[in-house]
């Protein structure tokens, strides 16, 4: 039994491959969409977006400056530096859950406002 050597790649006949026709660029696809005009839905979607990381940045900075004008006032106030329940500090108790009913309120202020945002959008997005 004898092999025959493989052929030669230039001695085959060449063959031209195609794929099947998609759209192409010059035809578009969709509704025709001028690029330099937002969509009314992604500007929308945008001022709500600031909207919400200018809530949340606000709490932030105030609940901050919350907490440390509390630790100021824990610190400063000699009286309950001396005075003791249970053997704890005041001091030491009301960093440990004084501090709650403040976290407790800054996030109801962000909860209720975010839902306000939220509505807002809602309302100029059924308005379209």
């Amino acid at each position: 039994m004898t092999v025959d050597p493989p052929a030669e790649p230039s001695a085959l006949p060449r063959r031209r491959v195609t794929a099947p026709r998609r759209a192409s660029a010059d035809q578009p696809v969709g509704p025709a969409v001028d690029p330099g005009i937002p969509d009314a839905s992604a500007v929308y979607l945008g001022t709500l977006i600031r909207a919400q990381l200018r809530l949340a940045t606000t709490l932030a900075i105030g609940f901050v400056m919350a907490l440390a004008a509390a630790s100021v006032a824990i610190a400063t106030i000699p009286a309950l530096q001396s005075e003791s329940v249970f053997g704890v500090p005041w001091s030491w108790a009301l960093q440990a859950y004084g501090m709650y009913p403040l976290v407790v309120v800054f996030a109801l202020v962000y909860v209720r406002a975010s839902r306000r945002n939220e509505q807002r959008y809602r309302s100029l997005e059924s308005r379209r």
